[in-house]
């Protein structure tokens, strides 16, 4: 369908308005879909080409490649280490090599294992039936067979999490949806329903565009304030065409990806609105494969880790992935990180605190990121912080790089500066 002409006086259609003007560059989008076919083997994992252009208001698929096929294929993500995790469809995870296609499995727990959502941590998966029993699956540094957790309180089973914040979204009912939405204690495991016999609960992302949680199932999308738990937009899909939204991702500039079981993935553009249900909102459906399950995420968790970059990196790069930076106990804006970033560290006035500083912005920067395997170092980053909170006031701190502290913030700026270089990007 054509894209909708904006009124000129809406504050609103600034941003499209803005991409209309740009080059025609700017004006396409082109994206890989990694996505899952609930039917098969074989060929139940594969990647497509899709395309975007803004000023057109059309939308392309190109060639289907086939990554691999494994003996069943649902909810599927990408690991911190770069491989594909797969929801089995029975009590089996998947991990795959996406280069060569090459797949091992393990159990879920005795769970049946559907969707799949990365924790918080990067470390495990968690996975669940349509709706069944609750499971995590350890994926770094081993990827290992699953625990089960009994689940209590206003559902028992569920769907779908979703981490915002300190708060875990959970939903439960089938793609056809008529389902309940909540929110779960990942401690006690204990639900609270928020509403009851919804249409868009099955599915959910977080938009990493609007900070906003996008809900979804068979015609309808809902976005919810993941602070108020209010809906802010609904869409009815059902002028497209008959539905069943399943599982999908948002790409963090304004777009929004959901796989439909008839085969088509539901794309939106919310550039000029950030709506989903707004008129200025592009929509459209087109035809990706049979079967469809689910789409990878492409931001946030789950998504392809990106590469790692050095502190020389960060300090040409300012696009940071974060607006400031917690370094020991104290916050630092980007001015002011990059203001120890161009900070000397050699000469007589050595200072370890500012050696470690540079390496512990770069390392956190990375993990923002989500630079390859940043779970692993997640803990190095922890002490950095323990040893830099016994010190007052702000770095600088003129630590003597041969003192007791000194070699303590050399040694672990080592390990930092390793993480950092790890990804063989340069720069």
């Amino acid at each position: 369908m054509p894209r909708p002409r904006l009124p000129l006086g809406t504050p609103a259609a600034a941003f499209a308005l803005a991409l209309l003007a740009a080059p025609a560059a700017a004006q396409i989008l082109t994206k890989t879909i990694t996505y899952s076919r609930f039917s098969g083997p074989p060929d139940n994992i594969k990647q497509a080409a899709f395309t975007y252009n803004a000023t057109l208001g059309t939308t392309s698929f190109g060639a289907r490649v086939s990554i691999t096929s494994v003996p069943g294929a649902d909810g599927i993500l990408f690991s911190p280490d770069g491989h594909l995790i797969v929801g089995g469809q029975t009590d089996a995870v998947h991990r795959i090599d996406v280069g060569t296609g090459a797949f091992t499995t393990v159990t879920a727990g005795g769970v049946q294992s559907f969707h799949v959502m990365l924790d918080p941590s990067g470390l495990k998966v968690w996975t669940a039936g349509i709706p069944g029993f609750l499971a995590d699956v350890p994926v770094l540094p081993s990827f290992l067979n699953g625990t089960p957790h009994p689940i209590s309180g206003d559902d028992v089973v569920v769907t779908h999490l979703a981490f915002i914040g300190n708060q875990v979204f959970y939903t439960a009912s089938l793609p056809s949806g008529l389902g309940n939405f909540g929110t779960l204690d990942i401690n006690t495991f204990t639900t609270t329903r928020l509403a009851a016999l919804v249409p868009w609960a099955h599915g959910m992302t977080l938009d990493c565009f609007t900070g906003d949680l996008i809900a979804y199932a068979n015609n309808s999308v809902a976005q919810i304030n993941p602070t108020t738990h209010a809906i802010v937009s609904l869409l009815d899909t059902s002028p497209l065409g008959a539905l069943q939204l399943d599982q999908g991702t948002s790409d963090g500039i304004g777009h929004l990806y959901i796989a439909s079981n008839t085969g088509h993935m539901l794309f939106l553009d919310i550039t000029a609105s950030g709506l989903v249900g707004s008129p200025l909102t592009f929509v459209d459906a087109p035809f990706l494969d049979d079967s469809i399950d689910d789409i990878a995420p492409d931001c946030g968790l789950g998504a392809p880790p990106s590469c790692p970059r050095t502190q020389g990196f960060w300090k040409n790069h300012t696009k940071w992935p974060a607006a400031s930076l917690t370094l020991g106990c104290q916050s630092y804006t980007e001015a002011q990180c990059l203001a120890l970033l161009n900070t000397s560290t050699s000469g007589r006035r050595a200072d370890a605190s500012l050696i470690l500083a540079k390496q512990l912005i770069a390392a956190k920067l990375n993990v923002a990121n989500n630079a390859l395997n940043w779970p692993l170092i997640v803990p190095v980053i922890q002490q950095a912080d323990t040893l830099l909170c016994t010190f007052a006031g702000t770095l600088p701190y003129l630590v003597d790089p041969n003192s007791i502290a000194g070699q303590q913030m050399v040694a672990l700026a080592a390990l930092l500066d390793a993480f950092n270089n790890s990804g063989g990007c340069g720069g």
